[in-house]
């Protein structure tokens, strides 16, 4: 008997997909337009959810969680809301890879009779649905990470990942996966199982990418409280603000990586690391709270003992907090949207009393370029074997890399020098972080610098390029906050004002933008805080947050 084509394999994945979901969860084809002919589907599943489906998965997901303790809402109502609204989510922008809705709803159905049993809660995130990208191993269900040679075997509770099996243990529900791009290391959420994941902003647009992530499409349209991703070069903050979300990258150890999928890459352990993402920047917080560096996670080898700690959040409360902010990286120059909305950020904290200065550290771009040629020293021979193991084609990105001549791994001199050089890079960056302390009014070195995450405010599929101002964070090992800020608007950023080209690279990026395209997609920043700093930062985005609403406030 003849092997499966990998056409043949990867239909199977996508047809297991839809028959997850019930028929009458069914949108009729007729009743789903192309992204040209309705590019923007934000509200499309308002159409067709129940009322009381409505309120569940529009409530912001802290109040959901406060709804189930009480006893207000069952467990199973939630799931089942958000199992709905998942799947209409996947119909409009193919965001899921694996939809386990009936277990999900049976497990919820167990905390629901344990609650009533025992009136005790499992945990605390006791009954709150978990989405995860598919680079999370999880009992039952397969990992194929956008390779179709991965496809066949199952999960099991020895191989599940050491985050999937906490999260259990704190009453969270995992109901989904989403896409992830061939490889995991795009900037496109594409491959060829599943396809390419649209945003549902505008469906003509990327919805982001790097290590995947169906996620922030998914989470844009509200399919699901909270998701879980991996990040190496902003990976996870990239679809955070492009889909107007919330997200935490965290220093290396703090979260575990232990058993979460991966192909063999030249990367060193430390630059690899777990993200959340939300809607709701008060659940995120709360997640985090109960997943920074627990005990129970020392299985990770590269576990840090570093529980939650509420002193450094109280720290801040003692004094005002100094921000700085980098507009430009002396490099590519950000998109009109990104350069309005942060001196938009720079005048509310000032007007709310905050202190904040330009942020001038070592060139980011040389270190970045070094960055990527430390994950490329073995050559990406892994991957070219994942790809070539099924008989799958290269997606477009990679095409031209798959069909030249395979590169031959870095010489062990010159890779060594790469890692020396950064660092060398990250003590000179820690002392300019210190040095800071000269131009502060407290006489302390700035707390944390706000900067953008892309050059780019929203980007067509195949077109973003440049990863500066979201991979610094990575080179270093920082911690990172994304936040909504806004929506771009041809009128306030029409693309038409004056810009000198600093080359090529910048030139095409300046190009790329189009203001009428664009229109009406979130624009977002990052708040950058230094290594194990988790705390810290959520806690001045919060801050960023109470000022723009003070701002809001008063000027209507």
């Amino acid at each position: 008997m003849l092997p499966a084509s990998w056409e043949s394999r990867a239909a199977a994945k996508r047809a297991s997909v839809l028959s997850a979901i019930p028929s009458q969860w069914r949108i009729p084809k007729e009743q789903i337009s192309t992204p040209t002919e309705c590019p923007n589907v934000m509200e499309i599943p308002r159409h067709y959810l129940s009322p009381e489906e409505l309120t569940i998965t529009e409530t912001p997901p802290m109040d959901t969680l406060v709804h189930i303790h009480a006893g207000i809402w069952t467990a199973e109502e939630v799931m089942r809301a958000y199992c709905h609204r998942a799947a209409i989510a996947h119909q409009l922008v193919n965001c899921l890879t694996d939809a386990f809705f009936d277990t999900a709803i049976s497990a919820a159905m167990q905390l629901d009779q344990y609650y009533r049993e025992t009136g005790a809660l499992k945990g605390p995130l006791h009954g709150l649905p978990v989405s995860f990208m598919d680079r999370f191993r999880i009992t039952g269900r397969e990992t194929a990470a956008g390779y179709v040679s991965w496809l066949g075997p199952t999960e099991t509770t020895g191989t599940e990942s050491l985050i999937v099996r906490h999260l259990r243990s704190l009453g969270a529900i995992p109901f989904c996966k989403t896409n992830t791009p061939q490889s995991m290391m795009l900037a496109e959420t594409t491959n060829n199982i599943h396809g390419s994941t649209h945003n549902p902003y505008n469906r003509t647009l990327s919805s982001g990418g790097a290590a995947g992530v169906g996620e922030g499409a998914l989470l844009a349209l509200k399919g699901s409280p909270i998701g879980w991703g991996t990040e190496f070069a902003g990976s996870t903050r990239i679809p955070a603000v492009l889909n107007g979300l919330y997200s935490l990258k965290v220093s290396s150890g703090r979260l575990p990586m232990y058993g979460v999928a991966a192909a063999r890459t030249s990367l060193p352990a430390r630059n690899s690391t777990i993200a959340i993402i939300s809607w709701d920047f008060a659940l995120l917080q709360l997640v985090a709270k109960f997943t920074l560096g627990l005990a129970n996670l020392q299985k990770d080898p590269c576990y840090l003992d570093m529980p939650w700690r509420q002193s450094k959040v109280y720290e801040l409360s003692t004094r005002r907090p100094v921000f700085a902010v980098l507009e430009f990286d002396e490099k590519i120059q950000p998109q009109p949207p990104i350069r309005r909305v942060l001196r938009n950020t720079i005048h509310v904290l000032r007007s709310a009393g905050y202190q904040v200065i330009d942020w001038k550290p070592p060139v980011h771009a040389p270190a970045v370029e070094s960055y990527f040629k430390i994950i490329g020293a073995d050559g990406a021979q892994a991957t070219r074997e994942h790809i070539k193991a099924s008989g799958e084609p290269p997606v477009p990105r990679l095409k031209d890399w798959y069909e030249s001549r395979p590169t031959q791994p870095m010489q062990l001199p010159e890779y060594l020098a790469l890692l020396e050089g950064q660092e060398k890079y990250q003590a000179e960056y820690q002392a300019y972080w210190e040095s800071t302390s000269k131009h502060t009014i407290s006489k302390l070195p700035v707390d944390g610098v706000i900067l953008p995450v892309c050059a780019d405010a929203a980007c067509f599929e195949n077109t973003l390029t440049y990863f500066g101002y979201s991979a610094i964070v990575n080179v270093l090992d920082f911690t990172a906050v994304t936040f909504p800020v806004g929506y771009i608007d041809m009128e306030l950023d029409p693309g038409q004002d004056s810009f000198a080209s600093l080359g090529k690279e910048d030139e095409g990026v300046h190009q790329s933008y189009d203001a009428k395209a664009f229109h009406g997609c979130p624009v977002g920043l990052q708040l950058m805080c230094r290594r194990t700093e988790e705390e810290k930062a959520l806690k001045l985005v919060e801050m960023i947050l109470q000022a723009q609403t003070q701002a809001s406030m008063f000027f209507g």
